[in-house]
């Protein structure tokens, strides 16, 4: 089985290459044996056994066995616990937002940056299924996407395309919340413009539509494009007699706004108030997202609980978890512990990370449990409650038979400050061991690791930031600076000597400005 220091140790592009192939290529079969297993979905098991074949568990319990020439991972001092669930991401991208603010054509997808160390922090945290989702600043973004954090490619990493469309209800940068409600309600205002037209073009006998989709490069023989159907959805609004126009007509930037509208793709909508909720709700209701939107709530959002509540919206929370501000009369700070308020009122939710290793969902579970919050609805909030918001709740957030085999391996407690993740299992394949891990071997030993060292550019440019070698202060020892092949050495700048007064160190440039001065 291909360790993670083989696949993060500085090989060269066709050896990385190879070996994610060779380790995406294994038979997702593996028997893990542990002192306990949590599985999320009943009793906890002592001495448990998990055993998985292509790629999904088909025993949990004390007594199971697998066949006979499966891989057994026995580690009876570890705990097994199902992989944590991040339910809204905008980090692995090479930038979370654009600069159109309505956008449903574009794709998280063509923006994922696979290579990025976000993925490998992820990986060594357990949460080993992500929703990447375009960032706040925009009126409605590109189309989310569900991936694990391994994989050299898009296609390896992928879990679950077309995961929803970002909508903001909160204003972009620069603009006030009157407009930013009016572009939303806009956008809709021309969906439905844009189908009335098709249906009424279609009735007149013009054949424009049909032959922009052609220009766009659309195959009108498939099925799904040359045939028409009326439209679906709970939205206030339906065009009337949309059947008699094929569905390959409609325009490829509307496309995935509609689908939306009929239900068929989930909606995330970014609420940084309580009055941004209230504007959410209503283009909920008037589009018909009732039953597929989630709310991610920031700032003073969660006071809208009662109307949350009441129209039983699930929501995801900000990373910062307590609220802080400042009583109005007496001036005396209040702090506000979110979920828990959210919790009183029967307000389904789950938890963010910070988005790093050390400040993980584990510790938002935690800090949840510190501040009074059930211990098994904040470990829900980073596993099930996330699954079953992505509609993947048949395959993760549990250990259960016909789940994915996504387990991790865990030093202790998974609330526990001082628990690691030692081994992570990905659909059956082992792809992370913390022994092997160079990174966390560099920090515990303090010794770098070969092909880990920063260019010499970098070092150029800030010497602090870097070790120069071995040697690094001992008595007399020359800092060299290595340039990169054809890199030129920048010449050093000559200052004066001091002159006694005060005057060293100055350029004669200095000195005149002083004179004139």
């Amino acid at each position: 089985m291909l360790t993670f220091k083989q696949l993060f140790s500085g090989a060269t592009c066709g050896t990385l290459l190879a070996s994610f192939a060779f380790a995406q290529a294994g038979d997702g079969r593996i028997v893990i044996k542990v002192g306990r297993v949590i599985t999320q979905a009943g009793a906890d098991i002592k001495n448990g056994v998990i055993v998985i074949e292509n790629g999904r568990i088909t025993e949990v319990g004390a007594d199971k066995q697998g066949a006979w020439d499966i891989e057994v991972l026995e580690q009876p001092d570890l705990v097994a616990f199902p992989g944590y669930v991040e339910a809204h991401t905008s980090r692995g991208m090479d930038r979370p937002n654009e600069n159109i603010e309505v956008a449903p054509f574009l794709d998280v997808r063509d923006s994922i940056d696979p290579i990025s160390f976000y993925f490998e922090d992820m990986l060594r945290a357990g949460q080993t299924t992500l929703n990447i989702q375009q960032g706040n600043a925009c009126v409605i973004g590109g189309q989310g996407m569900v991936v694990k954090p391994y994989g050299i490619t898009i296609e390896q990493m992928l879990v679950r395309p077309n995961s929803g469309l970002k909508i903001g209800a909160a204003p972009r940068p620069g603009r006030s919340r009157a407009t930013q409600a009016q572009a939303l309600r806009k956008a809709f205002l021309d969906l439905r413009q844009h189908v009335e037209k098709l249906v009424k073009d279609k009735k007149d006998g013009k054949d424009y539509a049909r032959r922009e989709a052609l220009f766009q490069g659309r195959d009108m023989e498939k099925e799904e494009n040359k045939t028409g159907r009326a439209m679906d959805g709970k939205a206030r609004w339906k065009v009337k007699d949309f059947e008699i126009v094929p569905r390959g007509e409609v325009d490829e930037k509307m496309e995935p706004l509609l689908r939306m509208v009929e239900g068929k793709i989930p909606a995330f909508i970014a609420c940084d108030s309580a009055a941004a909720v209230r504007l959410a709700i209503e283009v909920m209701l008037e589009n018909g997202l009732m039953e597929t939107a989630t709310l991610v709530l920031e700032g003073d959002a969660w006071k809208a609980a009662d109307l949350i509540a009441a129209n039983k919206i699930p929501v995801i929370l900000s990373p910062n978890l307590v609220y802080v501000e400042r009583d109005p009369v007496t001036g005396k700070e209040i702090e506000t512990f979110v979920p828990g308020a959210l919790d009183k009122k029967g307000v389904r939710f789950a938890l963010q990370s910070m988005g790093n290793s050390a400040q993980g969902l584990w510790m938002q579970a935690a800090t949840c449990v510190a501040w009074g919050l059930d211990r098994q609805k904040a470990l829900d909030a980073v596993t099930k409650v996330p699954a079953d918001m992505l509609k993947l709740g048949k395959r993760v957030g549990s250990l259960e038979k016909g789940k994915d085999g996504n387990v991790l391996l865990l030093s202790g407690d998974p609330l526990k400050v001082s628990t690691t993740v030692q081994f992570v299992v990905l659909e059956g394949n082992l792809v992370y061991d913390r022994s092997k891990d160079t990174r966390v071997r560099f920090l515990r030993d303090g010794v770098e690791q070969p092909n880990t060292a920063p260019r010499a550019s970098m070092v150029e440019r800030n010497p602090a930031a870097a070790v120069c070698c071995e040697h690094e202060g001992e008595p007399d020892h020359v800092h060299e600076t290595k340039l990169d092949p054809g890199e030129r050495a920048e010449p050093a700048v000559q200052q004066p000597a001091d002159d006694g007064h005060g005057h060293g160190g100055h350029s004669d440039q200095d000195q005149q400005d002083g004179k004139d001065g």
